[in-house]
């Protein structure tokens, strides 16, 4: 049970992905804990991007996004990385050059390295009385964060939006994930044992 103010850090692209999927509604239920709302540079850049031709280009999700962080600009932290300085100098650096689709700078696994060299900023500015739950469903940083054994939690998409329903008795997420699974098919995020905590556990 938290007994702290708790941070809520989007700390891989999915939950913004999945979350949008339900439209600005469902990304909104972000602030409804009454939390502070951290996006490193990068899982935003990830969030909003234009795509590459021949890659899931997603439009509608991809202006609803663009559009909710810029509506919601003084309500989102957005943390600063290195690695999204050194992407932005790349991609200055694409289309002072011509901007050809074959030169284009990559941004795989960026977002996740922007976490990991993000997080222990992120630790350090956490007062005292304060704690950071990460909404994330990747596997990877959620075993890497794990071993830096920062003063953490750590929530699914899909218990986020359990979550939005027992805790704060949101309607529409009583039937938010059905919805989710029907539009995703086998690509929703699925939780596997020692994903979450129970979501008991996550009150406010």
């Amino acid at each position: 049970m938290f007994e702290r103010k708790p941070r809520i850090l989007i700390a891989d692209n999915t939950p913004l992905s999945v979350l949008s999927l339900l439209g600005p509604e469902g990304l909104d239920w972000l602030f409804v804990p009454g939390a502070d709302v951290w996006v490193t540079d990068m899982v935003k850049e990830e969030a909003v991007r234009d795509p590459d031709p021949g890659s899931d280009q997603r439009t509608g999700q991809r202006d609803i996004l663009a559009t909710w962080f810029a509506d919601n600009a003084d309500r989102i932290h957005e943390q600063p990385t290195v690695e999204g300085e050194e992407y932005r100098k790349a991609m200055t650096n694409w289309r002072d050059a011509g901007s050809k689709p074959e030169s284009k700078p990559s941004w795989s696994n960026r977002g996740d390295r922007s976490i990991l060299s993000a997080m222990t900023v992120i630790d350090g500015l956490i007062q005292e009385g304060e704690a950071i739950v990460a909404i994330m469903d990747d596997r990877k940083v959620r075993a890497a964060l794990r071993v830096l054994e920062l003063d953490m939690d750590m929530m699914s998409t899909e218990t986020f939006v359990i979550w939005m329903s027992e805790t704060f008795d949101i309607k529409q997420a009583d039937t938010a994930w059905q919805t989710i699974k029907l539009i995703m098919g086998d690509s929703v995020p699925t939780l596997r044992p020692g994903d979450d905590e129970p979501v008991s556990t996550f009150k406010i």
